[in-house]
């Protein structure tokens, strides 16, 4: 069986992908980083600093994995838990401290403490408030709309909350941790001095930044390539990430961090060029690209979020939602729309003919398009439902990103096309993303 360190040094070399071996699947497991340092590779990760008054553990669990975390973790440290840091408030990353509190109250032991910026609890103040909304677009984002997510309303809470900076030794190891608007605008990093770890959180996930997630808030790519700079600069010898495979050796971790940094400067600075310029949504988007040699690095490939998300998202962060388009302002109803489109077309079945002509060609954004007039003009109509279903169920197929599979796989099993047996079916996208293995139709 390969081992997590294995992967990564394949990953590196090229040979293995993350198309394979994705940031957020399996294998799941504990590893030894360095003398006092263990790395647990798991849907997200989570990090474990020995010290000699108790375990310092960054991200102990998510709300899906905190029955393998933990036993794990106490198959090899039997020390207690001192102190936990959320790099962020994503449900990922956030769970896991009950069971060491449980522990520590059993032996006499005092209460874990818990780290975490001062705006983590606002976020989950919003998450309880919007639980529904967050249920909806995590089964799209994970499962396709194939299984509903459970969403929490109950949540571990920080006992220190700090601004810009905090450093503190547990026992005998100091530890650094830095606030960074990034993928939130709560998210820390964690530095271990001594060792010379770094714990990026979601800042690094062994893939192309979750900058532009479409269905979650504002990111901030800017600030964020101003953080992985600041974490170049401590020169780590590990980076462990909130998402993927580690990284070991100096000169590979200041690759990794610059290269990322540079990827978002590129799009930001791009995106807000365009926009000086005047330029509406519609051509940022189809100007703005990767720099081709960033584009097959190993550890920047879109097989979780996009560059096309990325920009949609920086230019939400500095001209709001209207898109540059008068008419998309105060737009006539959807459905009113697809009744002209439909009626100047000589029919919806005309529609949908063109739109399927589109997918057989490899149109797929254009015959997406059309399928959504049609089934809203058509919207009982079961052919062109079943037709619409098809085509999006091909675009998911050719798409490399979970997001994007994710969203057009929930329209497909909305409009009740037959998904594909196994991963798929079951609502599994990463599963079936890792299965598929180097980019290609599923």
């Amino acid at each position: 069986m390969e081992t997590i360190y294995g992967i990564a040094e394949n990953l590196w070399t090229g040979k293995t992908t993350t198309y394979t071996h994705h940031p957020f699947g399996p294998p799941y497991g504990l590893e030894k980083v360095c003398d006092g340092v263990y790395f647990f590779k798991g849907f997200a990760n989570t990090i474990v600093l020995e010290t000699d008054a108790g375990l310092v553990i960054v991200d102990p669990a998510g709300m899906v994995d905190v029955t393998m975390k933990y036993p794990a973790i106490r198959k090899v440290l039997q020390a207690p838990l001192h102190t936990a840091i959320f790099t962020h408030g994503h449900v990922d990353h956030v769970f896991g401290v009950d069971d060491y509190a449980a522990e520590n109250a059993r032996n006499g032991t005092a209460p874990p403490r818990v780290v975490a910026h001062r705006l983590l609890p606002e976020r989950l103040r919003r998450y309880i408030r919007t639980a529904g909304w967050n249920s909806a677009l995590n089964s799209r984002q994970f499962r396709g709309g194939v299984e509903k997510v459970a969403w929490p309303t109950r949540y571990w809470w920080p006992d220190l909350l700090y601004e810009g900076a905090l450093d503190f030794t547990v026992g005998d190891q100091p530890i650094q941790v830095r606030h960074c608007r990034g993928e939130t605008d709560d998210h820390s990093w964690v530095f271990f001095p001594s060792q010379k770890v770094l714990c990026t959180g979601d800042l690094f996930i062994y893939a192309v930044p979750n900058a532009g997630n479409p269905q979650k808030v504002q990111r901030f790519a800017g600030e964020w390539a101003d953080g992985l700079k600041r974490m170049a600069a401590l020169a780590p010898e590990y980076l462990l990430p909130g998402h993927g495979f580690p990284i070991v050796g100096r000169e590979r971790v200041a690759e990794a961090l610059l290269n990322t940094a540079r990827l978002l400067e590129h799009l930001d600075s791009e995106t807000v060029r365009l926009m000086n310029e005047g330029a509406d949504l519609d051509r940022i988007l189809n100007a703005v690209a990767v720099p081709p040699d960033l584009a097959d690095l190993p550890y920047l490939q879109p097989v979780y979020d996009e560059s096309e998300f990325i920009v949609r998202n920086i230019y939400r962060l500095y001209g709001a939602w209207y898109d540059g388009q008068p008419s998309h302002l105060k737009p006539a109803p959807q459905r009113e729309q697809a009744n002209v489109v439909a009626e100047l077309a000589g029919g919806v079945s005309l529609v949908m003919e063109k739109a399927l002509s589109c997918s057989r060609d490899g149109n797929h954004r254009l015959a997406c398009q059309l399928a959504d007039w049609a089934v809203l003009a058509a919207p009982e109509d079961d052919a062109v439902r079943s037709a619409a279903g098809r085509i999006y169920l091909d675009r998911a197929l050719q798409e490399p990103s979970t997001m994007a599979m994710g969203i057009f796989l929930a329209e497909a099993a909305r409009l009740g096309a037959q998904l594909p047996e196994g991963h798929l079916a079951a609502g599994r996208i990463i599963m079936a993303q890792c299965e598929r293995g180097p980019f290609q139709k599923i």
